[in-house]
């Protein structure tokens, strides 16, 4: 199924940015949005390493014209689910959730993009909806941004051994109609005020917000 096709009010975000804007609520999307790069694989590509080793790394690299392919030509969810067990599988929780909180954060936030981050700041609700897993995003979201809630693909982790199994938990990885599942879920009937995304995949959850910024 095609994303819904967008209708409706597109202010600039300069107006989005003045100080006399009344918006409440804002769902946003994190790569090329409230980032300024689109693509997640240095962050997976940090966490493979700082909690895993320089072999994983090395296998995450070399297995990058995959996930290219199946990125561009099969769907954004799967290119993420292979980034997501090749950097997590048989790593364990505790590692992750540490190099998340101690390293990411700094790359996160040198890569900021300002004016999406200006308009997504002067709202009160602050809630980021991501491809990304949760726990890769969630300290930076809510240490950095100042955010209330990441809405993430969550990742499966063996209860035995407190491992990553490589593999999410349903419904999946959080892309498309997924999106604005999650987003509906989270803000009930009260659809959130502003959405920013940066692709067509962001459009779902968009469509369910009252006013959208798309940034290319």
């Amino acid at each position: 199924m095609s994303p819904p096709k967008l209708k409706g009010n597109f202010p600039p975000i300069t107006e989005c940015n003045g100080a006399s804007s009344k918006y409440e609520s804002v769902a946003a999307d994190l790569d090329g949005t409230l980032l300024i790069s689109r693509s997640s694989f240095p962050y997976f590509m940090l966490v493979a390493v700082e909690a895993g080793s320089f072999l994983r790394g090395f296998i995450l690299l070399l297995s990058l014209p995959f996930v290219i392919i199946a990125y561009l030509f099969v769907s954004e969810a799967l290119g993420i689910q292979i980034l997501i067990f090749i950097s997590f599988a048989g790593l364990k929780i505790r590692d992750i959730e540490l190099a998340s909180r101690a390293v990411l954060p700094r790359f996160y936030a040198a890569d900021v993009r300002r004016e999406s981050f200006e308009v997504f700041d002067r709202c009160k609700r602050k809630v980021v909806v991501t491809a990304n897993p949760t726990v890769m995003v969630d300290a930076f979201v809510k240490d950095y941004l100042g955010g209330d809630k990441v809405l993430g693909t969550e990742i499966e982790v063996n209860p035995k051994t407190k491992k990553a199994t490589g593999f999410v938990k349903k419904p999946g990885v959080l892309v498309g109609d997924l999106k604005r599942l999650a987003v509906e879920k989270e803000f009930g009937e009260e659809s959130p005020d502003v959405g920013l995304g940066d692709r067509k995949t962001d459009h779902d959850f968009m469509s369910i917000c009252k006013v959208w910024l798309i940034l290319y």
